[in-house]
């Protein structure tokens, strides 16, 4: 059994669904919560709020 081709097209279902999560690359920096910089698509970073 190639398990590999059953993750693969698991992975390729979700993605044609929508439904693939992606994690955003944030940086927190100490003592100055909310802010935290984005370092997720082309633009580069960004500064933005966790809440």
């Amino acid at each position: 059994m190639d398990y590999n081709a059953i993750f693969e097209g698991a992975i390729e279902r979700l993605h044609a669904e929508g439904r693939y999560r992606v994690f955003v690359d944030i940086l927190r920096n100490k003592g100055s919560y909310p802010n935290a910089r984005c370092f997720a698509g082309h633009n580069g970073e960004r500064p933005i709020s966790v809440w």
